[in-house]
Order: structure tokens, then sequence, then C-alpha cells
């Protein structure tokens, strides 16, 4: 019969294996309405790689807007419209031609006095009552929940990060390597949203996975006495500003409301923290039942380290993150090859 930790990792890995398109393609459908002049209004529909080419999504205006042109693209699409009365109070929504790809959508719209309006819809929400005026706490939910979901969806930075914890190991040395990946992603961040440090995303994106498998490598070679388990807050901190530059080209997709920038950068950031915060718990909560099923099935009286070794837990560790990451790394590798 198959170990339990073995099935465990079977189990996992079949499951990880069948979403390899998922890194990085929970960002959701970006609406941008730009009002030029009372009631003349600019839009952009920016729309991930993974809806197909023929379900491109199109903008349901109000019965009172006329759209004046449009240009549709792979990926996006541009033009502009004209409406009798202000957007304010009305309903928008998007309508794609054959099937809903279960995406969020954001939508942000700044009206001609320059006050900007947001709102994040979850796959399930259709429309959008845009607001009859801005609130802060808008701004600050809506960008907390956007961080949030970077993060759960972004699978090459989860790995990222359970690599820490495998290579960590103790609950001293985790909170110091996780404190620094946390402070220097957050540094590159904040710099590249603000347009102080710009460095093209699809390297970075290859560097990133890289990152991870040398995680997965370093976790297989079990050498205790390397730099990186010995000193895991130096590897943290240092893939962490790669992976900061990650998260920013992600805000960069949306952009930062113009007149509430650092309220906006604020709770995306601390939105990636929380979605951190609740997988590194996920993660805890997920070995210790593990633990606690194999002391009480077979080492009544073995303590937590002895358990982890004992089931040669590192190894299919490794492979769990060190298999979609080298994938990733040839995939982006090749991109701008």
């Amino acid at each position: 019969m198959l170990r339990p930790s073995c099935l465990l990792f079977i189990l996992a890995l079949l499951t990880l294996l069948s979403q390899f398109s998922l890194a990085h393609d929970a960002r959701p459908v970006v609406v941008t309405i730009t009002e030029q002049l009372p009631g003349a209004f600019q839009f952009v529909v920016r729309v991930p790689e993974t809806v197909e080419k023929n379900n491109q999504p199109e903008i349901v205006w109000p019965q009172e807007c006329t759209i004046q042109n449009s240009v549709s693209g792979i990926g996006s699409s541009t033009g502009s419209i004209r409406c009798t009365s202000s957007l304010k109070g009305q309903s928008l929504s998007l309508q794609y031609p054959f099937y809903n790809p279960s995406l969020a959508t954001f939508y942000r719209l700044t009206n001609f006095e320059g006050e900007s309006m947001t709102s994040m819809l979850s796959p399930t929400q259709s429309q959008w009552l845009v607001p009859q005026e801005p609130s802060r706490s808008n701004v600050a939910i809506e960008y907390l929940t956007l961080g949030m979901e970077h993060i759960i969806g972004g699978l090459d930075h989860l790995l990222f990060v359970l690599g820490l914890l495998v290579i960590a190991r103790t609950l001293k040395r985790i909170l110091w390597t996780v404190t620094g990946f946390t402070l220097s992603h957050s540094i590159t961040l904040s710099l590249s949203a603000l347009s102080f440090v710009t460095i093209p995303i699809v390297p970075v994106e290859a560097v990133i996975a890289l990152s991870v498998v040398f995680l997965a490598f370093e976790i297989s070679r079990k050498n205790h006495h390397s730099l990186t388990y010995r000193y895991p807050v130096i590897v943290s901190f240092g893939f962490g500003l790669l992976h900061g530059l990650g998260f920013a080209s992600a805000l960069g997709e949306i952009g930062l409301v113009q007149n509430e920038i650092l309220l906006s950068l604020l709770f995306f950031n601390l939105g990636v923290e929380f979605g951190q915060l609740a997988f590194i718990l996920a993660v805890v909560a997920a070995y210790w039942c593990l633990c606690q099923i194999l002391l009480k099935g077979i080492l009544n009286n073995a303590n937590m380290e002895s358990v982890w070794s004992s089931r040669r837990l590192d190894l299919p560790a490794a492979y769990l993150i060190g298999v979609p990451a080298s994938y990733w790394l040839i995939d982006r590798v090749v991109q701008f090859l």
C-alpha cells in the first residue's frame, strides 16, 4: 500500500500539473474608462491571455450611450463613447460572445474632474453599479482584494514561499525568512509601481521561475550545511526583490488610482501580505495534520523533526515545487529568446 505521505504527494502533484497554465493567469479583466469631456469617454479593455481569441468581451453600456468608434484586438480593445448623461448611478457589464471564463473584472472610471472610482467584481458578479461619489474606503477594499487575489492566483510565488518553509523548518527561522521576503518584495513593488524602477517583465518572470527551481534543487540535495539552509533569509530577501517586480507587473496592468496613489499601493501590498500569510497558515496546518496522523498511526514516540526525516517528505516537496517551476522556466525563457 502507498504510504500516506506518498499518496498525498501524488494527489497534490496531479492537481498542480493540471493547472500549469494558472501561474499569473488569475489576473482580472481590466476596464479603464476616462471622461475626456463632459459626456465623452475613452475606454480600454485589457484581457488576460487565457481568454480565447474568439471569446473577447465587450462592454455593455447604458442605453443613453452611443459608441463613436471601437478597435478590437487580441488581449485588448479601445474606443470612445458619447453619453447624454453621467455614468454615475449607471450599470456597466461585460458580455462574452460564447461563455464567461470565470475571471474577475476590475473597473476604474475617472470622471472629468479627475476623481476615480474603482471596483473589483468577482466572477459571479455581472454588473457594476457606478457609485455617485468616489470613496477612499472603496479604493482600500478593492486594492486589498486585488492583492490577495494576485498572490493566491500566482502559483510561482506560492511555491517559492513553500520552498522557504521547507528549508527554514523551525518557527524562528520561518519568521525571519518570511519577514525578509516580505520586506524585499515590498521595496521593489513600491519602487516599480511608482516608476522609480523599470525592468522588462518577461525576463523577470523567467528569473522568478528560476528562483523556485533553485529552492527545489536545494531541498533535493538535503545539504543542511549549505548557505541556503544556514541563512535562508538571504535567499528570501534576494529573490524577494524579483518577486516584488512580478507583483508590480500585475499592479501595473491595472494601475493606481491617481488621486489615491499611496492608498491603493499600500492596500495592494497589504492584500499580498494577507494572502501570503493565509497560505503559510494553511501549509502549517496541513503539515501539522499530516504529522499527527503519522505520529498516532506509526511513530507514537517520534517528534516532529523525526517524522519529517523518516517519511522523507523533503524529496516529494522538491518534486512538487520543482516540476512546475521547471516548466515555467522553459516556457518563459522561450518567450524572450
